[in-house]
């Protein structure tokens, strides 16, 4: 049986979210993903992990329906598997099914709604959106397709938060806990191949820097520390007035590093002494479980979490959780495990015990296999 996965931009870090499922099923079945290139390349950190089935185009509707024939016909699998309720994923998977019968499954990582309404207002969202509507995935559209979900033969969501909101199946960001190893990297090394400073205590944050991530609370945090030998190291940076306002606030406590390959994160990881995770409170991050907790948690790597969203489900007792907004309560933590090496042992130990346990594709993978299996 093959399963086609799609999502609704191979040059957007929303690849990310396909990439796992696709891993997860090539277990069982042949995949293909299949999907638009709506900002060029595909997404860099992706780029050599699949051949993907893409078809250069714009999210202006007047361009992107030229080319939806194009990509309906790239869809050839037994089963859709549409990653996010969009009009270039799910809504492709909705016009192929009506056209060539197939089970139809419906992925739901983040509350799309819930971003527009916490960078806007749920008033201004309204009338912000009118003349957007000229985009393809823009709200209105992606607001209608969230709330016909249920027209999916079966839905699968990354967190409880989305559980509630849409149904299904809770299938976590998960990682391959043996490529996430961290008896195949050595920390001095991995220093050494990036250039990173090797004895100073180095906090990491992986991923785009995006307001609501709170990466401007983890570097006025580490910034308010009276401490000389700690620095907050970002991976995954892009030109943004917001990295602007992170490297004004943090100067020469911030190290900068632009998208990396996949393959490279566990050893960028295996770099960090801790791993930062400080999502902001908002309507956004309440339905969004990041994906980097696992790459910490699989790198057996003590991780302060802001208590947000399924962070605490998924930490339990084996991460340092913090209120939310409070660079004070950020440096705390840090300090904290800066003055017990054995506790971030420790604490590393038990987060990748619990990943292997229930966050690996191990764990995972024939959960999705009898959903895919129901659904066919």
């Amino acid at each position: 049986m093959k399963v086609s996965v799609l999502t609704p931009d191979l040059s957007h870090n929303c690849l990310g979210r396909a990439h796992v499922l696709a891993e997860l099923l090539e277990r069982y079945y042949d995949v293909e993903i299949v999907g638009p290139k709506l900002r060029g390349d595909v997404w860099k950190p992706l780029q050599e992990e699949h051949e993907y089935k893409g078809i250069e185009t714009s999210e202006r509707i007047y361009d992107f329906t030229r080319k939806v024939p194009g990509l309906l016909s790239s869809i050839s699998g037994d089963v859709i598997y549409a990653s996010k309720p969009k009009v270039s994923s799910y809504g492709m998977g909705l016009l192929s099914v009506a056209r060539d019968e197939r089970p139809l499954l419906l992925d739901v990582d983040d509350w799309e709604s819930g971003f527009f309404y916490g960078a806007h207002g749920r008033f201004y969202t309204y009338a912000w959106a009118v003349p957007r509507l000229i985009n393809a995935n823009s709200f209105y559209y992606t607001r209608i397709l969230e709330r016909f979900s249920t027209l999916a033969d079966a839905r699968t969501v990354s967190n409880h938060f989305l559980k509630e909101k849409f149904g299904g199946t809770v299938i976590p960001h998960v990682r391959d806990t043996d490529v996430f190893d961290p008896d195949r990297y050595d920390k001095v090394d991995a220093r050494k191949r990036f250039d990173l400073p090797e004895e100073e205590t180095l906090v990491m944050f992986s991923g785009t820097p995006r307001p609501h991530k709170g990466v401007d609370d983890l570097v006025r945090g580490v910034s308010s520390l009276n401490k000389e030998d700690v620095r907050v190291v970002v991976i995954g940076a892009h030109e943004s007035p917001y990295t602007k306002e992170l490297k004004r606030i943090g100067g020469d406590k911030l190290i900068l590093r632009g998208q990396q390959p996949f393959d490279q994160l566990p050893a960028w990881i295996a770099a960090a002494d801790i791993i930062a995770i400080p999502q902001k409170d908002t309507s956004g991050t309440k339905g969004q479980l990041p994906a980097k907790v696992f790459d910490a948690m699989a790198m057996a790597k003590p991780i302060i979490a802001t208590a947000v969203g399924d962070l605490p489900i998924v930490l339990d007792d084996s991460g340092k959780l913090v209120e939310p907004d409070s660079p004070a309560a950020i440096a705390a933590a840090i300090e904290e495990l800066m003055e017990n090496p054995e506790k971030r042992i420790t604490m590393g130990e038990a987060a990748r015990k619990r990943c292997v346990e229930n966050y690996s594709f191990d764990a995972m993978a024939p959960k999705l296999k009898g959903i895919i299996e129901k659904a066919a």
